[in-house]
């Protein structure tokens, strides 16, 4: 008698692995996509967690946007107006993920901006004004919208304009 497997069993054993195979890498290798989408959700957590920072500690803080970067940075300013690294861990890590960078960002008092560095003051009322922020990957467009007052953050797909 001879011991072995038949072709169709290692045929199926290999269309099992396959499928298994297709399920399994799209969520251990995320794509550019996905990288954005983070990007996207950590700056409005981010912009939450600030207004609702600045509020109940009664401090100011400055977001600070620099382009062509797009790098995005918190600082907490002094009653001197003096800016120093927040201490809070939370905004001291990186908002954006690699590859992910912010194309330009809206403001009613300066309207379109996408070079130079932009501060963007964040009080005990919150933010000042409407900020929307275009953030860019290979793979797309997201767009992150800021309510003055509210403490509301949007995350919108692709290039949006935002009015009050």
């Amino acid at each position: 008698m001879k011991k072995g497997f038949t072709l169709i069993e290692l045929t199926v054993v290999l269309v099992i692995l396959g499928i298994t195979a297709l399920l399994v890498m799209p969520r251990l290798f995320p794509g550019d996509d996905a990288a954005l989408k983070s990007s996207a959700r950590s700056l409005a957590a981010t912009l939450r967690y600030l207004q609702e920072r600045a509020i109940a500690t009664r401090s100011n803080y400055s977001l600070k946007f620099q382009f062509p970067d797009g790098v995005i940075g918190v600082k907490s300013v002094a009653d001197s107006g003096d800016e120093e690294v927040a201490v809070d861990t939370l905004l001291q890590r990186r908002i954006l993920t690699e590859g992910v960078f912010v194309e330009d960002l809206v403001l009613n008092t300066l309207g379109r901006v996408n070079e130079g560095e932009v501060s963007v003051r964040v009080g005990m009322e919150g933010l000042q004004e409407l900020l929307t922020v275009h953030l860019k990957s290979p793979s797309g467009v997201y767009t992150v919208i800021a309510y003055p007052g509210s403490g509301k953050v949007r995350i919108e797909e692709g290039y949006r304009e935002a009015t009050l």
